[in-house]
């Protein structure tokens, strides 16, 4: 392989303006060119009057005119000036127009005639076909630019495609061919034609040098030829005659083009890396033209282009230049990245692409490996070493599966059974889930019309159709039952804005009343529609979620809740549809009835079957008793070429007997390509079965370390999905910190997908880690979709978010006491935590140290580095949850959360580092019936894990009591004697809790609906910012994205919204330095600020929540 020649890629080839001796670029003229040329025609008529018109030069004129009439003698400028008339005119894009009018000039007239006429053309302009001059339409002309301003043919121009498709003609044509072209252009420029026609000459025959260089000479620095200059920059062939040519239009059109990038980097080969290097410091390029000009750079053979492109390799578009160099270049890849150095996403790049290139091209490798300095050649001599340790187990040894897969064996697919007349009649019928409706009717609230017209008013106008949308909404949900509720019968709303909040709304205010205007919105509102019928059921209502379920990833997890809460309707609902014909309705019904028979209702199917008789019986038997091994979709996967088993790691059977072949590792691939997380292929099972879990786990992180370098192709998103499937505890300290950063990446949906991955492998540290994404992660949006995650999970197992939270601490390996011992051998040290979970050590003088000292020459040699190296990992893992754990209760104490006690004393005085925290805290009992109300006394967690009073003396917790962190308001006399014990203790709290400064609000705004001390101040708009981390949030965007207010949840249900003046912007949180602070409201959850309904007396506040906002505006305001 020949790593020092420039080779123009072969998948340029389409975007090529070819020239002769390049890269060839078939040409073969359209066999339905004449037709076209006819059909351009069409409008003979409107030619002959431009032709005729008065501002048409005579000579273009008669031309034209003999070129119309079929005259034998028709001469280029005639053909041209027909060609001006059809392309000319600047509507006119439409390329195969332009390709078949040079087709039948070459096909007709020949090639020299051919670049004859598209010389003259490009002189010719006519800019519309017709002409308006007081309100009559009149032909326009065709005119000369003659030696005035140059034209300007962008690319998708008629013109510049016309001219683009004769240049493809000259480089293919035969020897004769070209001569005569040379010739015919030849002439032309001796008869001293105008500068645009002079450089078109250059640009239709290229190699002709000694034009090119005039025509450079004679464009730079001259204005108005910034389109000649652009031409040229596809002739040359040295870089010193590119640069003068590159301006700023001439560069910013050249980058946003692959036609001109890829023909000039074919144009100056090697040569022209400097150029392009030049054109990317220079910010002439940005997004695709960024993206091409480093494609240009992969294909140039030096290492300086290489390592340009490796320092470039931080963006997806540097990545995949440098693959393209790698794979171009394998030697010198394999020399060049041995010695690259780098950090994070760059240096798992280099590696994997290192990685790639020594396996694919072993002999290589061992080529230049001794050339190599000795830390690279070992980095290669690793790779090497790992695949040589590979045993691949012989075929017997293969699960069948995998050695022959049903999707390869052929045959005729099973012949679905139909039963034809099923119908399901179920009436319809609300199921409500504990507090579901009562949660419904109070979100009602949410949405409001302006209030300016009284319902009567409103009642007609829908009646009659005028009223507006948003009105609506407002009437149905709250104008009187008796008035509102006869209209929903034939009331369908015009649009579904937002009604994620009003849609369950009306569903618990109306009941089955509101299901047509709510079977309304499902074809365009689907995530809003699925939630209102969670607690519905009917015949339309099952297919409609199957539907969901298997058509749209994100209304998935909504549609199979509803299915799980009602199996015996969805069962009655879907097995007609699972018995019809063939087609999306019928695959949709069976892909949800396999859905609820691996959730365990299969004995719900077929009793639903049997009531329709058997006929459906026995279909739905056969459906439900079939090989889910043979149950393949309609079309398989393809699984992409950048994935190679070999570049993978190799997955182990169980029992030692090897490795599988690569053969069986693609089955592999196939099946993970036929799975979705919630749904997957049932040949994963044998998968999971028959290979090594740790294998696997690592062999789905090589696969996705395939994606990465491949730029996270959405097509191949199951390689995603597979992490969910395959991975452990160490896929996720691995995938994590890349889901909190994608959103920046302009990754946001990934990042989301990255979360289900997390709940999908739900072991305790993929929660830990998808907890801490929901609580604390600096993209809002990622932000909600974790938390929303969180609570699914914790929905699932019968739990709060909060009370999952507490089961997600790791213990990190301490002993029982909180402790670690490290053992140096000759010397002990024990691990404590100080009042932020950082870890120390002290030693046996008892003296503290932030680190372990280093092993010495007494040390035990094992011993020592081994503890070493287990306090370092330590302190990196503890910091990944201190912060959180030290925020989660205080937010408790401001949110006023309770414990019971036995989980009090399981999840957090017992748990060997959260106790560290609890017992540097004073707690209170609270009444169960009234857990926001009087504490009923207070204590703390004494060093031997007992409970303690004020007094220092021993205490219980009263029966029946919940336990919480203590707010300063609620400590009364006790918070005094409570400073004396901690001071004396020399206990330092975590956060300010007993020196906590308590607010409260003033006799007048008590009976206020409007909380006001900060309206009117002005501060930085990073400083209003500030409050998320308090538990506020920004307001949901509305006109031009602008968030107008911050808002705080409320214990009960509310929420609390600042005003914020002009508002923050989505994306560009500091386009404003400053806003200035509104008045605050307490409004009904989901609320908008344009509509929001008069609020609630500040008076509803409990003190601790009222002392807690005023003790957040007064940081913001200070």
């Amino acid at each position: 392989m020949i790593e020092d020649q420039y080779v123009t890629p072969a998948e340029w080839q389409r975007h090529l303006l070819p020239r002769r001796g390049g890269r060839p670029v078939p040409y073969t003229p359209e066999p339905g060119a004449a037709k076209v040329v006819a059909a351009a025609l069409q409008d003979e008529a409107g030619l002959r009057g431009s032709l005729a018109h008065a501002k048409t030069p005579a000579d273009v004129a008669a031309a034209g005119l003999a070129q119309l009439d079929g005259d034998p003698a028709a001469t280029a400028l005639g053909a041209a000036a027909v060609a001006a008339f059809v392309v000319g005119p600047q509507q006119h894009t439409d390329a195969r127009t332009s390709r078949a009018i040079a087709d039948e000039w070459v096909r007709t007239r020949g090639l020299a005639f051919a670049v004859r006429a598209g010389a003259e053309l490009a002189d010719l302009r006519c800019i519309s076909r017709q002409e308006q001059r007081y309100g009559e339409v009149f032909a326009a002309p065709v005119t000369r630019f003659g030696a005035g301003q140059a034209p300007q043919h962008i690319q998708g121009n008629g013109v510049a495609l016309l001219l683009n498709r004769l240049r493809v003609a000259t480089a293919a044509a035969s020897d004769e061919d070209y001569a005569a072209a040379v010739r015919a252009l030849g002439e032309l420029r001796a008869a001293g034609p105008a500068l645009h026609q002079a450089v078109v000459a250059s640009f239709l025959a290229p190699t002709e040098e000694s034009w090119v260089r005039a025509d450079a000479g004679a464009v730079v620095g001259r204005r108005g030829t910034e389109w000649l200059q652009l031409l040229l920059t596809t002739c040359v062939t040295r870089s010193e005659r590119l640069r003068p040519l590159l301006t700023r239009y001439v560069s910013n059109h050249l980058t946003s083009s692959p036609e001109y990038v890829f023909t000039v980097a074919e144009g100056l080969g090697a040569d022209g890396l400097e150029a392009f290097l030049e054109l990317l410091s220079s910010n002439a390029a940005w997004g695709d033209g960024v993206r091409l000009l480093l494609t240009a750079i992969s294909a140039v053979p030096s290492d300086e282009a290489f390592l340009a492109l490796v320092e470039r390799s931080d963006s997806k578009a540097g990545s995949l230049a440098l693959g393209e160099a790698a794979d171009r270049f394998p030697r010198r890849a394999i020399r060049l990245l041995a010695t690259a150095s780098g950090s994070g996403a760059r240096a798992v790049l280099l590696g994997e692409l290192l990685r790639t290139q020594v396996i694919r091209h072993r002999a290589a490798a061992d080529e230049v490996l001794a050339a190599l300095p000795e830390a690279a050649a070992r980095r290669v001599s690793a790779i090497t070493a790992r695949v040589d340790a590979v045993h691949e187990a012989p075929p017997e040894a293969v699960p069948p599966l995998l050695a022959a897969p049903p999707w390869t064996a052929g045959g005729k697919p099973r012949k679905p059974i139909v039963v034809a007349g099923l119908e399901c009649t179920d009436p319809f019928e609300l199921r409500w889930a504990e507090g579901e409706r009562e949660a419904g009717l109070q979100a009602r609230q949410g949405y409001r019309s302006y209030g300016r017209r009284d319902f009567d008013t409103l009642e007609r106008e829908i009646r009659a159709g005028r009223a507006r949308s948003y009105d609506e909404v407002g009437f149905f949900e709250a104008a009187p039952e008796a008035l509102a509720a006869p209209l929903l019968e034939n009331w369908r709303p015009k649009e579904f804005w937002n009604a994620e909040f009003w849609l369950p709304a009306l569903v618990a205010r109306y009941g089955l009343l509101a299901l047509p205007a709510v079977l309304a919105g499902a074809p365009s509102a689907a995530a809003a529609v699925a939630q209102a019928l969670q607690p519905v059921t009917g015949p339309p209502v099952a297919p409609l979620m199957a539907e969901y379920f298997g058509r749209l990833k994100t209304v998935r997890p909504t549609a199979a809740a509803w299915l799980r809460r009602h199996p015996e309707a969805a069962a009655r609902g879907l097995v007609p549809v699972a018995l019809g014909k063939a087609g999306a309705p019928r695959r949709y019904a069976e892909r949800a009835l396999y859905y609820l028979a691996g959730e365990g209702h299969t004995g719900a199917i077929r009793a639903a079957a049997q009531w329709y008789g058997p006929a459906a019986a026995e279909g739905i038997a056969a459906l439900l008793d079939a090989d889910p091994v043979q149950l393949l979709p309609a079309r398989m996967p393809v699984v992409p070429d950048w994935v190679e088993p070999a570049l993978l790691a190799p997955i182990e059977l169980v029992g030692g007997a090897g490795s599988l072949p690569d053969a069986a590792a693609r089955s592999v691939l196939t099946i993970l390509a036929m799975s979705r997380l919630g749904e997957p292929y049932a040949g994963l099972a044998v998968v999971t079965e028959t290979c090594t879990a740790r294998s696997l786990a690592e062999f789905a992180w090589s696969l996705f370390q395939r994606w990465q370098v491949a730029g996270y192709p959405s097509k191949e998103s199951w390689v995603l999905d597979a992490l969910g499937f395959l991975g452990d505890d160490d896929t996720v300290r691995r995938l994590a910190p890349l889901i909190r950063a994608w959103p920046g990446e302009s990754g946001h949906a990934r990042a989301v997908a990255g979360l289900d991955v997390l709940a999908e492998i739900g072991t305790d540290v993929a929660l830990m880690h998808l907890h801490g994404i929901s609580e604390k992660v600096k993209f809002r949006g990622l932000k909600e979709k974790a938390q929303e995650k969180i609570a699914e999970v914790a929905d699932a197992l019968g739990l709060s978010p909060e009370q999952l939270a507490d089961r997600l601490v790791p213990d990190f390996g301490l002993e029982p006491d909180g402790t670690l011992v490290l053992d140096y051998g000759s010397r002990a040290f024990v691990v404590g935590f100080d009042e932020q979970l950082k870890p120390y050590v002290a030693g046996e003088d008892g003296k503290r140290r932030k680190d372990l000292p280093k092993p010495g020459a007494k040390d035990d040699p094992q011993l020592a580095p081994a503890a070493a190296a287990r306090f370092a990992a330590l302190k990196k893992d503890v910091r990944t949850v201190a912060a959180d754990q030290i925020r989660r209760f205080e937010r408790a104490m401001v949110w006023q959360r309770r414990w019971k006690p036995d989980e009090f004393r399981q999840f957090i005085v017992e748990h060997p580092l959260v106790w560290h925290v609890a017992r540097r805290l004073v707690w209170a009992a609270y009444p169960a019936g009234d857990p926001a109300g009087a504490a009923l006394m207070s204590l703390r967690v004494a060093e031997d894990r007992t409970l303690a009073g004020a007094d220092d003396e021993p205490t219980a917790i009263p029966d029946g009591a919940l336990i919480g962190v203590a707010h300063p308001l609620q400590l009364g006399a006790d918070l005094a004697a409570w400073g004396e014990v901690f001071a004396d203790y020399e206990i330092l709290q975590p956060f300010e809790q007993l020196s906590r400064a308590a607010q409260a609000l003033t006799e007048a705004e008590r009976t206020a609906t409007q909380l006001t001390r900060q309206a009117g101040v002005k501060v930085p708009t990073t400083r209003v910012l500030g409050l998320e981390r308090r538990g506020w949030r920004r307001a949901a965007p509305e006109d031009a994205g602008v968030q107008p207010a911050m808002e705080r949840d409320l214990p009960g249900g509310d929420v609390l919204m600042l005003d914020l003046d002009p508002g923050i912007v989505v994306g560009l949180v500091t386009e404003f330095e400053h806003q200035t602070l509104g008045p605050a409201f307490i409004l009904p959850q989901g609320s908008f600020t344009w509509n929001r309904p008069k609020g609630r007396p500040l008076s509803s506040l409990d003190p601790v929540t009222a002392s807690e906002i005023l003790r957040d505006l007064a940081e913001v305001t200070q």
